[in-house]
């Protein structure tokens, strides 16, 4: 299989502290992120909760890590290069970015100025293609009737 897009990506920190496992589809379909932030624990993300947008320098991957009504969100961005792999067995090292983003919410003090401060973190990575072991299952009504 010539010219084959990754599906899996697993990121680090260059201190280690922030690790990044991301699947753009899994056995069931959906895309998931595993995300670690030292020292806190391992965070799981799928489906909806991962937004991706393709763009002309990548594509920017970004999960909301935390979120208030009045104050304000947080959210984390990785952006993955393009890559394109020769074959199932092979990988790509690459490096990249992730972003920390804050937010602030109706009720932040101060309500003018700057609403988004950003924290930049250097990653480095390993692109990869898996295949999945198991498919979807779909019940079919009326099955086993005779």
């Amino acid at each position: 299989m010539a010219n084959l897009k990754p599906n899996r990506f697993i990121l680090q920190s260059n201190d280690g502290k922030t690790k990044v496992d991301y699947e753009t589809t899994s056995f069931i379909g959906q895309p998931v992120l595993n995300l670690t932030q030292l020292p806190g624990p391992i965070r799981h993300f799928a489906g909806s909760q991962i937004r991706s947008l393709n763009t002309e320098i990548g594509t920017l991957v970004t999960v909301t890590t935390q979120l208030t009504i009045d104050a304000g969100s947080t959210s984390f961005s990785v952006l993955i290069p393009a890559i394109t792999l020769t074959s199932i067995s092979d990988h790509q090292a690459f490096t990249t970015d992730a972003i920390v983003t804050h937010h602030s919410g109706p009720n932040s003090v101060p309500q003018t100025g700057v609403h988004e401060t950003y924290q930049f973190i250097a990653m480095k990575g390993e692109a990869n293609f898996v295949i999945a072991l198991l498919e979807p299952v779909i019940a079919k009504s009326g099955a086993g009737t005779a």
